[in-house]
């Protein structure tokens, strides 16, 4: 799993997935402090004579960000503690029982 990214970081990652190369030049044009971050964590690496490109690591990061599921994994249960359907007029839903049943519970 990666970092979280910045909202510096994003865009910069954006750039570089945009091209196959970045050169020097090309980079310079670019806030530093991203593309600094970027670089220790392996999200970039250069190579001579082409210039920056994204690694694995930083394609599978930008992969994550926009990857990420937040589906509910069951959306029959109630939503957290602190809304209240009421607020909302909304019934409120019986809260389900669940029985475990384990071997040799009493």
């Amino acid at each position: 799993m990666s970092l979280i990214l910045s909202n510096r970081q994003l865009p910069m990652l954006e750039a570089l997935a945009q091209v196959s190369y970045m050169t020097y030049d090309e980079a310079s044009f670019y806030d530093q402090r991203p593309f600094r971050s970027m670089w220790q964590r392996g999200y970039m690496a250069y190579k001579p004579g082409k210039g920056f490109y994204l690694t694995e690591k930083g394609k599978r990061a930008r992969s994550d960000f926009y990857g990420t599921d937040i589906a509910r994994k069951n959306p029959n249960h109630r939503l957290m503690a602190l809304f209240d359907p009421a607020a909302y007029g909304l019934a409120p839903r019986k809260p389900e029982v669940h029985v475990m049943r384990h071997k040799g519970a009493a």
